[in-house]
């Protein structure tokens, strides 16, 4: 899969505190060095996130690898340092990237480069994200029919969704003294190959319900149903509470409302979700 490079360069110096680089990645928890053979010509500093799957690589060669050297400020220097990551990465994933750019760049005083920049600029938020989804786009322009395993879903509702899988431990920290279960996705696609963000509520279980929802596999006894979520919610948003201080429309059934909500489901009919659904992994999502 295509990378998107960024590279990183300082006014007038090539020089920076090798063995204070290291230090600075070894705070990081997510990055570790990449075993290097005594033949090669790179150093390797792979970022991966457990949660998110997020893989990034910092990289320190030997030679500059920026084709169009030539055509930059001269007195910008290249330090044959660079970043890479794939560029089927969801933003959300990668601000987190970004941030840590941010933060080295400052402490390093790097510039970067990228090859749709037309010269070197010191690190901006928004001019990075701007040209990170630029360079998707066009590889997605492209090479879209090698994507065969990618599937794509709103940017906005993704953000949230992957807020949610950052920050479902704390908010299992949260409920978990108030015996409060709080699920993971299950990530599915429908004949038409929509992406569908479902959950698992199992019968007289206090639950959290995650940001976009589309289905809930209910598990009732011995009996498993798929419940379109919008019409389970408008039987009983009312009995539920929103999650303090976290994203919209994710809501909680509490212990007083537990057994009037298990009642209504039993009453209530749920149009039949027909057709089949197919499990698929969250990195298979990608924002649009």
């Amino acid at each position: 899969m295509s990378m998107f490079q960024l590279h990183f360069f300082k006014e007038k110096s090539r020089l920076f505190d090798y063995e204070r680089l290291l230090s600075f990645f070894d705070e990081i928890s997510e990055a570790k060095m990449a075993d290097v053979s005594e033949t090669s010509n790179e150093v390797r500093i792979e970022y991966r996130h457990p949660v998110l799957r997020t893989k990034a690589d910092f990289v320190i060669s030997r030679k500059s690898t920026v084709t169009d050297i030539y055509k930059l400020d001269p007195q910008y220097l290249d330090v044959n340092f660079r970043l890479e990551m794939p560029l089927m990465t969801p933003l959300y994933s990668a601000k987190k990237v970004f941030e840590i750019v941010d933060k080295m760049c400052k402490e390093f005083s790097f510039s970067i480069y990228h090859n749709l920049f037309e010269d070197v600029l010191r690190f901006k938020y928004e001019v990075v994200e701007k040209v990170f989804d630029i360079d998707r786009k066009k590889y997605r322009e492209k090479y879209g029919y090698q994507l065969s395993n990618i599937y794509y879903y709103p940017d906005h509702k993704l953000n949230d969704c992957l807020k949610y899988v950052d920050e479902q431990y704390d908010l299992h920290r949260y409920y978990k003294e108030l015996d409060v279960y709080v699920p993971n996705y299950f990530v599915v696609i429908d004949e038409q190959d929509k992406v569908h963000f479902t959950m698992e509520w199992r019968e007289n279980t206090l639950t959290l319900f995650p940001p976009h929802i589309d289905y809930i596999y209910y598990r009732q006894g011995l009996d498993n149903r798929i419940l379109p979520f919008d019409e389970v919610m408008a039987k009983i948003e009312k009995m539920t509470t929103s999650v303090p201080g976290f994203l919209q429309n994710t809501k909680v059934v509490e212990h007083k409302s537990l057994k009037k909500i298990m009642k209504v489901l039993k009453k209530t009919k749920f149009t039949p979700v027909n057709g089949s659904l197919v499990h698929i992994e969250l990195d298979q999502v990608m924002d649009i």
